[in-house]
């Protein structure tokens, strides 16, 4: 992942990544079954107005996923 507060910044995590070097704003790893596995939204989602609820219609895999994150953040966002 590459983070970063402007192009600049960008450009420069992107350079050490392609180079394998460590840089601010660069983070790797291995993903793997030692921890959970979560989704991270943006938050956005002006580009194609209701694909999260295409893709759980076509994908059972993904609906189900959805539906355990759902019921997991419930208490976290409710207070319950």
């Amino acid at each position: 992942m590459v983070t970063g507060n402007n192009r600049d910044e960008l450009l420069a995590g992107l350079r050490a990544l392609a180079t394998d070097r460590p840089a601010a704003g660069l983070v790797t790893g291995v993903a793997g079954s030692t921890g959970p596995v979560v989704f991270v939204f943006p938050g956005q989602g002006s580009q194609w107005v209701g694909m999260g609820r295409e893709l759980a219609a076509a994908s059972p895999v993904f609906a189900a996923r959805l539906a355990t994150a759902s019921r997991r953040w419930r208490p976290m966002s409710t207070g319950r």
